[in-house]
């Protein structure tokens, strides 16, 4: 199981901001919003750029979305239950 954060944050932004809030997963970047645009991701724009709305989608190793948590507010229960997702998916 890998864990993945994605982000409209181009990669500096990403490493600063996982280096200040602790988070030890690797980000990646959709700053150009094709991931966003393919899978029709909701956004909103903030600060003048777009932005993705939070939410955490759980994708198995052949790549089909198995589970989505929308919205993702309260990120520490998004995660457990997210990481829920997967464990039981890997079952």
């Amino acid at each position: 199981m890998a864990l993945r954060g994605i982000s409209t944050q181009i990669p500096y932004e990403q490493s600063e901001f996982a280096r200040a809030g602790g988070i030890p997963h690797p980000w990646l970047s959709d700053a150009d919003h094709g991931l966003a645009a393919a899978l029709r991701l909701p956004a909103f724009r903030g600060a003048g750029r777009l932005r993705h709305k939070r939410l955490i989608l759980v994708v198995d190793a052949e790549r089909p979305v198995r589970g989505v948590l929308f919205p993702a507010g309260d990120l520490s229960y998004a995660v457990a239950e997210a990481l829920r997702l997967a464990v039981g998916r890997t079952a």
